[in-house]
């Protein structure tokens, strides 16, 4: 496992920014214009996810990889996958995205459209998994009062663990 912690004081209710690229074993982590360059271990150069990605939280307890934080409550906006506009995708209710729980199209002083994740224990959405890809991008911006939260939850294949980017006492984790 790779762990990278970037970002201070990221409860504070203003947006902050996150791109996560991929390609191979080189990461690219920001937040908020500062990026932490660096290698993943092992020897695998896909990033298989067979799960589904999971933004804002984790669908059940006791799933493999199950991670003990509570899930996001705040508002997420901008969400890309790889180019795709996930929100958007939920919006209009494409099959290819769940939404469970709490989760509302709007947030105080909107700048585009974002989506509010009201219940910290009960709300996220969640997009199927892609297998063998070499390359990953997601990027999004988000703001809440809270010290902890999972933002992004995914279990890679093959018993390599856990993709998890969460707050920490107000400071953003990536976990490869």
């Amino acid at each position: 496992h790779t762990s990278v912690t970037l970002g201070s004081l990221l409860d504070d209710q203003h947006w902050h920014s996150v791109l996560i690229e991929r390609f191979n074993k080189q990461v690219n982590f920001t937040v908020d214009k500062h990026t932490q360059h660096f290698r993943t271990k092992g020897d695998s150069d896909h990033l298989d996810i067979d799960y589904e990605l999971s933004f804002g939280g984790i669908p059940v307890p006791g799933k493999p990889g199950t991670f003990q934080r509570k899930n996001f409550h705040g508002c997420i906006e901008n969400l890309y996958y790889n180019g795709v506009n996930i929100i958007d995708l939920a919006k209009r209710r494409k099959p290819q995205i769940y939404t469970v729980g709490n989760v509302t199209f709007s947030c105080s002083e909107p700048q585009i459209v974002p989506i509010t994740f009201v219940s910290a224990s009960r709300s996220y959405l969640l997009l199927p998994g892609t297998p063998q890809i070499d390359g990953l991008s997601v990027s999004f911006q988000f703001r809440t009062w809270n010290k902890d939260g999972l933002l992004l939850f995914t279990e890679l294949s093959e018993n390599s663990g856990p993709l998890l980017i969460y707050l920490h006492s107000g400071r953003l984790t990536l976990l490869i």
